[in-house]
């Protein structure tokens, strides 16, 4: 079985609402940890995809704001 070498980005989305979050999966984002309080939530997605995704997601009244996180994130 061979494995393809991944670019991740890593994408942190604020948000309004928590039902939002189902729009999210639908953009084939990651998700790593959900704030509540905070309504903001962390993930990654393909480096290739991000640019994407973020214009996508802008566009969605229930989305405050994205950031993209200056972490490196290795490739598996």
């Amino acid at each position: 079985m061979v494995k393809h070498m991944v670019d991740r980005k890593g994408i942190i989305i604020y948000f309004q609402n928590k039902k939002v979050l189902k729009e999210i999966k639908k953009y084939k984002i990651n998700i790593a940890y959900v704030n509540q309080g905070g309504k903001y939530l962390v993930g990654y997605c393909d480096a290739e995809e991000f640019a994407h995704i973020k214009k996508e997601l802008k566009q969605h009244k229930l989305i405050r704001k994205i950031d993209e996180s200056f972490v490196e994130m290795p490739t598996l």
